[in-house]
């Protein structure tokens, strides 16, 4: 819908001027006499161009925001020239974004009717916490508490990029340097003992075996055509359930599933902590919130679970029976309920479980490196042996 500036006088006789969002001009000027203004000028305002590429905006530049809204909006001054403010100081794409959500908010919708105009940048979950802000009269509040949400949820996947750039580089230069030596190496090497009647020994003819089908082209011909045939099955099984089984073997996994079920449960705490300070129903906050879980077969437990809720079901007692969910999740939500300070006990809750994720993510780091360089180390050690054996046995001939 195209946006128009306009000139107008009031009912006062001064003059004032903005911007509305209209089909044409004549429904500009009618709105405008709706609003009892006489219009002067009206033009349509420059269109600012939305780079789709890069519509998505990360956590932590949407922390930023919400940061630099709340104190901004908590000292007074309008949403609109808020939203203005922020623009001049923030990336051009994004500020392109920012001055069209102002652009409808200077016409007369909410910040979270206009935020909702932009689903790739604001997701349903961003623009919930805005319009529970609204309601409840705590926009400034609610920007802060989702700014530090944000935050939190931005340097969680930090910690764990950050923590695994080092392994998987290891790693990947490894698989590179013993794929030269199973390709290049090894065969040329046994190559000499080949006019030798005496069999190789068992390890180095398993790694030859091994380096043939590597620099076979019709290996990677194969493996291409099995990728295809998995990713039709798939598709002809249903790539939502295939998901959702696979989801569920993630949570099966001792180690990993803890990893998962507390980063999600953690952001899922803190959205629901959010959504309850802004007077949203405890229906639609549950079922805003769980849309932060990244596991789908979590996610649909939890919805399943929640439904409970509404028919008179404590949020604890629904939740009791998903297993995967650890038991002082359980607690310490019941705790909230009986106390009536849930929203306090959701946000201690989210603390707890984003504290233990990120000293289990520390631990789980430190013992990775190590295990990659032994695997890696034991791997190179069974190459050069599969080397030396026929070597050793060459000598051990020559001696009888």
């Amino acid at each position: 819908m195209p946006n128009f500036s306009y000139k107008a006088i009031d009912n006062k006789g001064e003059e004032e001027s903005g911007f509305i969002i209209s089909n044409t001009i004549e429904e500009a000027k009618e709105e405008l006499k709706n609003r009892k203004l006489i219009p002067l000028k009206i033009n349509e305002a420059k269109k600012y161009f939305k780079f789709n590429l890069f519509s998505k905006i990360s956590s932590s530049k949407l922390s930023l925001i919400c940061r630099q809204l709340s104190v901004l909006v908590n000292s007074g001054i309008p949403v609109d020239q808020s939203l203005d403010s922020v623009s001049e100081q923030i990336d051009p794409h994004i500020s392109s974004i920012l001055k069209q959500v102002s652009l409808r908010v200077k016409s007369g919708y909410k910040l979270s009717e206009s935020l909702e105009e932009f689903p790739e940048s604001f997701d349903k979950l961003f623009c919930s916490l805005i319009k529970a802000g609204e309601s409840s009269g705590e926009l400034g509040i609610i920007l802060e508490k989702t700014s530090e949400f944000l935050e939190k949820k931005a340097k969680m996947s930090q910690e764990i990029i950050g923590a695994l750039v080092y392994p998987l580089i290891l790693f990947g230069v490894a698989i590179g340097i013993i794929s030269l030596l199973l390709i290049y190496v090894v065969p040329s090497v046994v190559s000499q003992f080949n006019n030798l009647d005496q069999q190789l020994p068992f390890l180095t003819q398993i790694l030859l075996n091994f380096s043939y089908i590597l620099s076979n082209p019709f290996f990677y011909l194969g493996l291409i055509f099995l990728i295809i045939v998995f990713i039709l099955l798939i598709k002809l099984y249903g790539l939502e359930k295939s998901k959702l089984k696979f989801h569920k073997f993630l949570l099966s996994i001792p180690i990993l599933k803890n990893f998962l079920i507390d980063a999600d449960l953690s952001r899922f705490a803190s959205s629901l902590s959010i959504l309850r300070t802004g007077s949203v129903s405890i229906l639609k906050a549950l079922d805003i919130s769980s849309s932060t879980i990244s596991n789908d077969f979590l996610r649909n437990s939890i919805s399943k679970a929640s439904s409970k809720v509404g028919e008179g079901e404590s949020i604890a007692k629904s939740l009791e029976t998903i297993v995967q969910i650890p038991p002082i999740f359980i607690q310490m939500i019941s705790s909230g309920e009986k106390t009536g300070n849930l929203e306090k006990m959701l946000d201690k809750l989210s603390n707890y479980l984003d504290t233990r994720f990120q000293n289990s993510t520390k631990v789980a780091m430190n013992l990775l490196e190590p295990l990659v360089i032994i695997i890696l180390g034991v791997f190179v050690a069974l190459i050069v042996l599969a080397i030396l054996l026929p070597l050793i046995q060459l000598n051990t001939l020559s001696t009888l």
